[in-house]
């Protein structure tokens, strides 16, 4: 049976357009095979998601990819 790796993350960050972030995001994770809940709020991103160590990069990657 595959690793299973679960990551809690957060960020304070101003996400004014954190509408137009769900979409590209939730595409993301899907392509990376993760599941689990990200919350996007004017105030930043918080969640727990989970997947393969690769998945799981893969969407960090994604994440430390925005500049703010």
């Amino acid at each position: 049976m595959p690793d299973v790796i679960v990551a809690a993350l957060y960020k304070f960050v101003a996400l004014d357009d954190f509408h137009e972030l769900r979409e590209p995001l939730l595409d993301a994770c899907r392509a990376a095979g993760t599941c689990g809940t990200l919350l996007l709020a004017q105030e930043g991103i918080n969640g727990t998601i989970a997947g393969s160590r690769e998945g799981i990069d893969r969407v960090l990657a994604y994440l430390r990819a925005d500049s703010r």
